[in-house]
């Protein structure tokens, strides 16, 4: 802030309201309120009885409740690894994972430096970057379809399952691994469970809606602590990135042979358009949700890279994400992705705005995308949009909303997503995607659950911007931050017009991703004018 502003702000109108509105908190009701059961908490037999099972051992010579407890779930979890260790080291599984690892490392070039640099311990996090093509051949392969409905559940308690495994370990670091965002996150699955109690007619369904919000957010505490490295969190971008190229890759390869789609997908008003790519993700609105949150990923690496090839590999991979997005032919995802490309180019290079603007002006001109923008301002979709569309389907939301109860919502798994599809219990309503998850979180939890989602997406947003200043020094970790925090923002945009959350690996990608950016900001960042390490060099491809 420069010295004409710093002068301003002193002598105005603001600060001193601001100042005035701080000294007259300290003698408010709230403040008197809160002062009051703080002294009453303090003198409280819950706080004795509190301190004395979370404290260590205490006069009468025993350990409290806690620490038995922890001390006997470590003993065993140790005796446990000391069993299965050897096991598993000389089984055929380790031993061919480690000979293929070594195999790939020694022929050399990009992919053989990314598994070479794979340790036995970032298998999980190897695993989670494969979620999509692993949920795909167990939903594709018959032999296997038993697995797609609960394989997801089964690795997410293997991961927390390998997370207290090593936080028990003797040798663990007793510094625990925490982060803003996991307060919010705790709050609001916490709100959940509150809401799930209060608006619950039938509890199955309320427990299905509550998993189907929370659930992949347990992601996020699991990622914050399976990652121990900048290595870990470089090597799970460019997965992520790779992923993403290949996925786009395929879904031009649908374009160009103009793979057969649904009728429903385009309106007869719009003949030009002869297909919507889709991939192996089965919904043109999902795969340009995934090319929105890995294509600013892929240009941060880009940004990040130390020669001139993994650069032009990172680039390509970025223009041909871009290029898949414009041909599922999304208009929530276009939206998205401008709010991704204008967000990366003002954090990290704001000639990208005149590139970007130049490849709009190219855009426009092509007939296809012409008269699939064009359309939105015709009467036939007013018409639709009014009838069918989303206007109709978010103004039968809202009105259920207010004819329910607007505070606590309808009831979560109730309305508006997958767990009210599957569960039409109610023969007086209409069932459907409410397309915009802010809604579907407004009809199903009322006010009170659509605040604290918006004050977590708040905490996010905040931290992230708060990540880009700590690693300001750091040109690889910034320019990483940079594409994370670009590709989360595209997604919150697009949710505007999407239930993206409603699909599962969406939404563990969404919390995996917000896991490495609070990694790279508050357990790996350095603040203030610090060089890169020569390990953060060492660590990028």
């Amino acid at each position: 802030m420069t010295e004409p502003v710093r002068t301003v702000w002193r002598h105005s109108r603001l600060r001193h309201l601001c100042l005035w509105l701080r000294a007259c908190a300290a003698h408010s009701a709230p403040a008197r309120f809160g002062a009051f059961w703080s002294a009453q908490y303090a003198r409280s037999g819950f706080k004795r009885l509190w301190a004395r099972w979370m404290s260590g051992p205490q006069r009468a010579g025993y350990d409290s409740l806690f620490c038995r407890l922890r001390q006997w779930f470590g003993r065993r979890l140790r005796k446990f690894g000391t069993a299965w260790a050897p096991i598993w080291s000389h089984s055929l599984t380790a031993r061919t994972a480690d000979r293929l690892r070594r195999a790939a490392a020694s022929r050399g070039g990009l992919t053989g430096r990314l598994l070479g640099r794979l340790r036995r311990g970032d298998l999980p996090l190897f695993l989670f970057c494969l979620y999509l093509p692993v949920d795909y051949v167990l939903r594709e392969w018959s032999a296997l379809a038993a697995l797609s409905t609960y394989w997801d559940e089964l690795f997410l308690l293997l991961a927390v399952f390998l997370v207290v495994a090593w936080k028990m370990r003797p040798d663990a670091s007793p510094e625990p691994c925490l982060t803003p965002l996991e307060g919010p996150l705790l709050v609001f699955m916490g709100l959940g469970l509150l809401l799930m109690g209060v608006v619950s007619p039938i509890l199955g369904v309320a427990v299905s809606g509550y998993r189907a919000v929370c659930q992949y957010m347990v992601w996020y505490f699991v990622i914050v602590r399976l990652v121990r490295d900048r290595r870990a969190v470089h090597i799970c971008c460019a997965l992520l990135a790779a992923l993403g190229a290949l996925v786009a890759l395929h879904g031009v390869y649908q374009y160009i042979v103009g793979t057969p789609i649904p009728r429903s997908w385009v309106s007869i008003h719009e003949m030009g358009v002869r297909t919507r790519v889709f991939s192996i993700l089965g919904s043109p609105n999902v795969m340009g949700d995934l090319m929105v949150m890995l294509a600013p990923l892929a240009a941060g690496l880009a940004y990040a890279a130390r020669t001139v090839r993994v650069r032009l590999l990172c680039w390509a991979a970025t223009g041909l994400m871009c290029l898949a997005c414009l041909f599922t032919f999304s208009r929530g995802a276009w939206l998205g992705l401008a709010a991704a490309v204008v967000l990366f180019a003002l954090l990290r290079d704001r000639r990208l705005l005149i590139l970007a603007g130049a490849a709009l002006v190219v855009i426009i001109m092509l007939p296809q995308i012409a008269d699939r923008i064009t359309f939105l301002f015709t009467s036939d979709f007013a018409n639709n949009n009014e009838t069918a569309g989303r206007a109709a389907r978010w103004a039968y939301g809202i009105d259920l909303l207010m004819r329910s109860d607007p505070v606590f919502g309808f009831g979560l798994g109730r309305f508006g997503g997958a767990v009210a599809m599957q569960n039409q219990t109610l023969e007086r309503i209409r069932y459907f995607y409410m397309d915009n998850y802010y809604l579907k979180t407004l009809v199903e939890m009322g006010f009170v659950g659509l605040i604290g989602y918006l004050a977590l997406l708040a905490s996010l947003l905040w931290n992230g911007f708060r990540t880009l200043f700590r690693v300001r020094a750091q040109r690889a970790d910034h320019a990483v931050a940079c594409g994370l925090l670009a590709g989360l923002a595209g997604v919150l945009t697009h949710s505007l017009f999407e239930n993206i959350f409603e699909v599962p690996y969406m939404n563990a990608y969404f919390w995996g991703l917000a896991a490495l950016l609070m990694v790279i900001g508050f357990r790996l960042g350095i603040d203030g004018g610090a060089h890169p390490t020569q390990e953060t060099r060492a660590s990028l491809p």
